[in-house]
């Protein structure tokens, strides 16, 4: 028996939700949908009524997605982008640009995410790419339903096999100390005994900042960061500090930054990780980033 979906989903509710979510607040998308309030939020307590699910719920002043929304605007976005590219096929302007939705592990430096991501917009025909960043684990949990192509991570995931996940190392590199250009020559005269001597910039998180910590242990090396900041190489060159990240971006750290080389961490081993569904590598972009990692190497 066919039961039209009309039946079962109400596709203006599914819109109120939808802009809610994006705009965080029932007033915002009140004023961007052009509605009055109670209306939005009777028709958002609808659609939890028709699916028998709690979509939203109060976070602070605003509003956040519980897990079964996060469902919910995942098929809400793939179907207004279709809906999308009904129009434009019916207009006679159909896309035929492939779609490539990219996890990137927030703690990855931001450098090495574009350096590997960039030749993808070069194709042709260009994917119409939408990056995603997150914690590796919620990368993963994306991926493993489908919500993304593919992730570049700093960690793989735990339990990666189980959960239908393949996890591959496609950078490695030694981790090393960049500076402006007059700190890293002093650095560099004593290094990296004079490194408690300088102001330095720490990653607030991730592989990088897990493997300094490490290394400072094993040599009982003391360190005062002067600030802890997610990505710190674009502070270091104003702020007069060094910074950790990984040694093969010399290049682009010098070009973006103004970062010179200072010092090698003898023993410290950093790696970028290309998680897929299975072991598959038939994915739209996805040579071209294992040629860009290739080229770092």
């Amino acid at each position: 028996m066919y039961i039209h979906p009309v039946n079962r989903l109400n596709y203006h509710h599914l819109l109120y939700f939808f802009t809610v979510a994006h705009e965080g607040s029932v007033a915002k998308a009140s004023a961007r949908l052009g509605l009055a309030q109670p209306t939005v939020s009777a028709q958002i307590h609808a659609l939890e009524n028709e699916l028998g699910l709690k979509l939203l719920e109060r976070s602070g002043r605003g509003l956040k997605v519980t897990p079964a929304g996060e469902t919910v605007l995942r098929y809400a976005a793939s179907i207004f982008a279709l809906g999308g590219e009904l129009m434009t096929a019916l207009d006679g302007n159909a896309d035929p640009a492939p779609v490539l939705s990219v996890g990137v592990s927030s703690s990855l430096p931001p450098t090495l995410a574009a350096a590997l991501l960039q030749g993808i917009l070069a194709q042709n025909p260009r994917p119409r790419l939408t990056v995603v960043e997150a914690p590796p684990e919620t990368l993963a949990a994306k991926l493993a339903s489908h919500a993304l192509h593919f992730v570049l991570a700093d960690s793989s995931p735990t339990n990666a096999a189980a959960r239908g996940l393949h996890s591959r190392v496609l950078l490695e590199s030694p981790l090393a100390v960049f500076a402006p250009a007059a700190l890293a020559r002093k650095l560099r005269k004593d290094f990296p005994a004079g490194l408690p001597a300088v102001p330095v910039l720490m990653a607030s998180a991730g592989a990088v900042r897990q493997e300094v910590e490490r290394w400072l242990a094993l040599r009982k090396q003391p360190l005062h960061p002067a600030a802890e900041i997610p990505h710190p190489e674009p502070f270091a060159l104003a702020a007069g500090a060094a910074v950790f990240a990984p040694a093969l971006l010399h290049k682009s750290l010098r070009a973006a930054h103004g970062l010179l080389p200072a010092g090698e961490l003898e023993g410290t081993r950093w790696r970028t990780f290309l998680i897929t569904v299975g072991k598959s590598t038939k994915l739209p972009g996805l040579d071209t980033v294992i040629a860009a990692a290739r080229d770092l190497q």
